[in-house]
């Protein structure tokens, strides 16, 4: 049997002295973070000068930030407050960004990595690891206990957290635990070894098409097609947010100035700002509006990707990517914020693998514009107000979404055929769709209506002249355009 590691993450209930402490934990590993970030820029500096090789290795080597931690432990006994491996995981974090940087540079990692910059801990919560099964923390019914550094006293000190879905990790093979915060709310987010099934034959096959319409479009190869629609609530989070974020710039950021004092209570001589009242109450509830949102999105995502897979046994999407090229700013800006196509992709990849199931993504280029029937494709492609279509050499009526998935269904049967070594899949070819669906995603479940009429209704003749002859400027003859 296969094996994963999956993530569970349990909310934890501290009291107000216990989150307290928690609180002095993080900052102090984000302090250690900085202090090793100002040693490295050092490292890098010198390094550039004289190239002497023992910078290089405590900079570039995986351990080599983490071998100054105990020398700084003897410098700044306040560390030894903290438990060895939450500071030792701080380093190597550090270390991380610094070998991702270095990968960028020489073309060994995609996308764009700067040098890592220092971090305000005010503006970010520094999470906590404990890199090791059950060393440092421990779980008892429905309790967490961490284990604490000893201090100068040298003392063993620990601290007792509630939580209460702690019978989740019931049988589970805990290899690392995480403590984080996110908007103001405490988890532990434990890294478990999941079991996978076997592979399923496939038997039902849907191949969707993506959009901003709607989530995606869908036809299987039983002969239904389906419309998911897309996640409606988001434009009015859109609108409270911009509503917060609004009212937050209009107070004073800078209201006073603070001394900076050290862990012992002594002054720095250094000075920071603080927010006014108002600035901070805002920003809280700007930060649980985004967790909400991010958490609902997550629900539509998992939900419509468990009804897909509990009633076919691959589900292939295309390899469209949003870019939010939309004709006006409004417009580019919902369609960034407002689509969940990535992340829906990657939920459709991790529900796949719990169930044993299949995904894949196809080159769903020239889908659109090209006649699932006589293949002749549209030159120069359609606008995306076009939504209905008659193909000006098969006289075929399309809807442009239906039309998009079944020739992505071709597609993905094709590549199955290929995979196979020729033998085609044991389903039925893509063809005329019989039945249409409507979902509508909601937290409670998937709500189904049907919608529309059959291939053979829309595509006979005598429905074809009436769409000709009516007045409706949905439907567009793409001959009047070529």
């Amino acid at each position: 049997m296969r094996q994963i590691a999956s993530v569970i993450k349990l909310r934890l209930e501290p009291d107000l002295k216990t989150a307290e402490i928690l609180d002095g934990q993080s900052r102090i590993c984000n302090w250690l973070y900085n202090r090793l970030l100002e040693k490295a820029n050092h490292y890098r500096e010198y390094y550039r000068e004289t190239q002497e090789p023992t910078s290089a290795k405590i900079l570039y080597t995986k351990f080599g930030l983490r071998n100054l931690v105990p020398e700084l432990k003897q410098e700044n006994p306040f560390l030894k407050v903290v438990y060895a491996a939450p500071l030792k995981n701080t380093a190597l974090r550090l270390t991380a960004s610094i070998q991702a940087y270095q990968k960028t540079r020489k073309g060994k990692r995609k996308g764009k990595t700067g040098w890592p910059r220092f971090r305000s801990w005010r503006a970010r919560w520094f999470s906590l690891l404990f890199d090791e099964p059950y060393k440092g923390y421990q779980i008892k019914d429905q309790t967490l206990h961490l284990s604490l550094g000893m201090g100068q006293d040298r003392k063993q000190r620990s601290i007792s957290i509630c939580m209460p879905e702690a019978a989740l990790l019931k049988d589970k093979e805990i290899h690392t635990l995480r403590i984080v915060k996110q908007a103001g709310i405490f988890s532990a987010v434990f890294t478990v070894t999941t079991h996978l099934p076997l592979s399923k034959p496939l038997n039902n096959i849907i191949a969707l098409d993506p959009n901003h319409k709607n989530l995606a479009y869908g036809v299987n190869t039983q002969g239904h097609a389906i419309e998911i629609a897309a996640p409606y609530w988001l434009k009015n989070f859109d609108k409270r947010l911009d509503e917060l974020k609004s009212k937050r710039d209009r107070c004073n950021k800078k209201a006073c100035v603070l001394e900076i004092l050290d862990y012992e209570g002594d002054p720095t001589g250094k000075k920071r700002y603080e927010p006014s009242r108002r600035w901070k109450q805002l920003n809280t509830t700007l930060e649980r509006v985004y967790a909400k949102r991010r958490e609902q999105t997550k629900i539509f995502c998992y939900t419509a990707a468990s009804k897909l897979f509990r009633e076919h046994d691959l589900v292939a999407i295309g390899d469209y990517t949003p870019h939010g090229n939309g004709c006006t700013t409004k417009m580019r800006r919902a369609m960034n914020n407002r689509s969940v196509i990535g992340r829906f992709k990657e939920v459709l990849s991790w529900v796949a693998l719990k169930s044993g199931k299949s995904y894949e993504e196809y080159k769903e280029e020239g889908t659109t514009r090209s006649c699932n029937r006589c293949h002749y494709r549209v030159e120069g492609g359609l606008e995306p107000s076009i939504r209905t279509w008659i193909c000006p050499h098969c006289q075929t009526a399309h809807l442009r979404d239906e039309n998009a998935a079944q020739n992505g269904l071709v597609r993905v049967l094709g590549n199955i055929t290929e995979k196979n070594g020729g033998n085609s899949p044991l389903v039925p070819s893509s063809g005329r769709v019989e039945k249409r669906w409507a979902w509508c995603v909601q937290p409670r479940g998937v709500i189904i209506t049907p919608r529309g009429k059959s291939g053979d209704e829309i595509t006979s003749t005598k429905k074809l002249n009436e769409v000709r002859d009516s007045a409706s400027p949905n439907l567009i003859k793409i001959s009047n355009f070529i």
